[in-house]
């Protein structure tokens, strides 16, 4: 390229050079390799050290003579590629896209990985399924406008299928709608918590409930999907019509009306924190203060300037209330059943530049590679972590050497964030393995600890009184207002919602109350053409986000939908000894995991004990097995001359 025509490009361009200044430069050389073709920005004095836990490794530890070459080269790449110069690459081999990312992360990517990699950079795929055309009057119907509903719309109206969704709400956005407590944000980072096919100008990288919200609000508007809900409608029941082979759904309106309504499947976009959990205290109803659940928090806000505040838990969302409110209130009371184990979040709260957003906006690639990059780190590089070692001496407080070391690190940064209240270092210490629960970040959690008008109970409430609460030492606590962030029921999916299979059998039977279970947490046997998104088993406890398992749940869905429509069939149910061994390796793999340590207890066991919200597979068995949907999976019945009843 010469010098003129950089210096014209770059005349529209100023903001370039500012974003390449603090751009990510591990994901700059990946960039590199993949515009220029060449292989030497991965290799020599080019190679980063390796990345250390959730860290983005920005500068990959190179000296600052080192970064200002590859910023350079980045930036006459880039503009060769603004001007129209395809990448070298096209389309690079699986063993040098696996090994491009290897060297950026320090880790050794197996080529088994390839397939994933290739699909988040966008990168033609010759296995490509071909989609077949839905027959006339084919419907489907979707329940709930959350993530999980918004994810099934957009796949459904590419597919050309007809679709309606009940929300019971009157704004599309599910949990993120529902969730506006002081702090509440994502922990998963922004790039990785939006849709493949969505992209969106993050204001941080770790997004609030808010901005989630307004994100899944504009996906709701760009892919027209808004036209489609239908608002204030709530699900109180679906049922197979065996008959006519549909699926009949009432809806009860806002107004207290029924509404029915038929369609060839159904897909549950309901989600699993949806109904908040409070405890059975005696006494609960007599306060006489403000007392919220942190799901049912008022839009408004509530006015705590001052005022005695009793926070009760200690998860992600007590973690995300209590730096928030610390400031105004004039006492905070916070009792924890039971102390967590909490890793340094470098990045809570931090801003993207505005150049640097530019450039994941104009500059794609760069964001697919920064996107890949994140989600090693936030996926399977955990997984060996949580197995089990049966040989392993002390198993109360580690499970493996790898956790060991977790746990140390872990125990250092936790002493070292109470500084000079090391007097809670006792008591905030759990004496359980780390990832035996949901791993928190650290948000400022053990400096708000430290403050002076913070006090922490490692304890439980047993009673409301009209001016406080009892703990179980007895300690009454005087409070004006209580916020209750106790979780949510997990367990007991789909609730209280029925759903009526093959002879009316109910799916609460069927999963006997808490115990629920599907094949690949999507389908269950006597339910035929019913898909459950976010079903049993598909929250990945190593990391991860949930929008890449709804992408993979609905891929699988039209992989199966797209052979029905080839193969002239109405009706699928899959096949009840497939759903019996998918389910036995799902506990066999839980059986030698860190959540089935019996003294273990979290939201996603159930009442007998066995796991059923985490998955104990890797994500990429999982991309592999929802990748095609087989036929022979599923007992089906061929469709007949008759057209389908369209959703009225």
């Amino acid at each position: 390229m010469t010098i003129k025509l950089i210096e014209d490009e770059l005349a529209g361009l100023d903001w370039l050079e500012p974003a390449l200044r603090i751009a990510n430069v591990p994901t700059l050389a990946c960039l590199l390799v993949q515009l220029t073709g060449d292989r030497h920005w991965i290799e020599g004095k080019f190679v980063p050290v390796r990345t250390r836990g959730l860290d983005d490794n920005e500068d990959g530890g190179l000296p600052i003579d080192v970064q200002d070459e590859l910023r350079a080269a980045a930036l006459e790449a880039i503009l060769d590629w603004k001007a129209g110069k395809p990448p070298v690459l096209e389309a690079p081999s699986d063993a040098l896209l696996c090994q491009i990312m290897g060297v950026s992360l320090g880790e050794e990517i197996p080529l088994e990985y390839a397939p994933m990699i290739r699909n988040e950079l966008h990168l033609r795929s010759s296995t490509t399924e071909q989609a077949a055309t839905a027959p006339k009057g084919f419907s489907a119907l979707i329940i709930g406008a959350g993530i999980s509903g918004l994810c099934a719309a957009v796949e459904f109206r590419k597919a050309g299928i007809p679709y309606v969704i009940l929300e019971r709400n009157h704004r599309p956005g599910g949990v993120w709608l529902e969730n506006r407590y002081p702090g509440a944000a994502c922990d998963v980072p922004s790039h990785l918590y939006s849709f493949s096919f969505a992209p969106y100008e993050w204001s941080r990288y770790f997004a609030g409930s808010r901005e989630i919200q307004a994100y899944l609000e504009k996906l709701a508007a760009d892919q027209c999907v808004l036209p489609n809900i239908r608002f204030d409608r709530e699900v109180v029941e679906a049922r197979f019509i065996e008959s006519d082979a549909l699926w009949e759904v009432e809806a009860k309106r806002s107004d207290g009306a029924i509404e029915t309504l038929r369609a060839n499947i159904v897909v549950s976009g309901v989600g699993a924190f949806n109904k908040p959990r409070l405890p059975n205290v005696p006494g609960i109803e007599s306060f006489k203060g403000p007392s919220v659940h942190t799901a049912r928090y008022p839009d408004e806000g509530l006015d705590l300037k001052g005022r005695n505040v009793v926070l009760i838990g200690n998860g992600a969302s007590a973690m995300q209330v209590a730096p928030a409110i610390a400031g105004e209130v004039g006492s905070l009371t916070i009792v924890l059943r039971t102390p967590q184990w909490v890793a340094p979040f470098p990045k809570f709260g931090q801003e993207i530049p505005s150049d640097l957003r530019r450039l994941m906006r104009e500059v794609e690639p760069y964001r697919l590679w920064y996107r890949l990059r994140l989600s090693w780190a936030f996926n399977d590089k955990q997984h060996a972590s949580l197995q089990i070692d049966p040989d392993w001496p002390d198993q109360d407080g580690s499970i493996n050497a790898i956790n060991e070391s977790h746990r140390r690190g872990l125990a250092a940064y936790m002493e070292q964030e109470l500084g000079e209240a090391q007097h809670l270092l006792p008591s905030m210490l759990p004496d359980y393995p780390p990832f035996g629960k949901r791993m928190l970040l650290d948000n400022g959690w053990f400096r708000t600890l430290s403050k002076p008008l913070v006090t922490s109970v490692i304890g439980s409430v047993v009673e409301v009184t009209p001016g406080g609460i009892i703990t179980d030492d007895g300690v009454e606590h005087p409070a004006d207002v209580l916020i209750w962030a106790t979780g949510f029921d997990v367990v007991n999916l789909l609730a209280p919602m029925r759903v009526r299979g093959v002879g009316g059998r109910i799916l609460h039977d069927e999963w006997e109350g808490d115990n629920a279970r599907a094949y690949l947490g999507t389908v269950v046997p006597g339910f035929p053409n019913f898909f459950c998104l976010y079903g049993p088993n598909t929250q990945f406890g190593h990391g991860g986000s949930l929008i890449s398992v709804l992408e993979r749940q609905m891929h699988y869905v039209m992989s199966l939908l797209s052979q029905m429509f080839k193969n002239n069939i109405k009706t699928v149910d899959v096949k009840r000894d497939v759903y019996e061994e998918y389910n036995k390796q799902v506990d066999d793999a839980h059986s030698r995991m860190i959540w089935s340590l019996p003294d273990l207890h979290g939201y996603y066991k159930n009442s007998r004990g066995r796991i059923v919200v985490n998955n104990p597979f890797r994500i990429v068995d999982v991309w592999k097995t929802t990748e095609s949907a087989n036929l022979n999976d599923f007992d089906y019945e061929l469709a007949n001359e008759q057209a389908a009843v369209p959703v009225v």
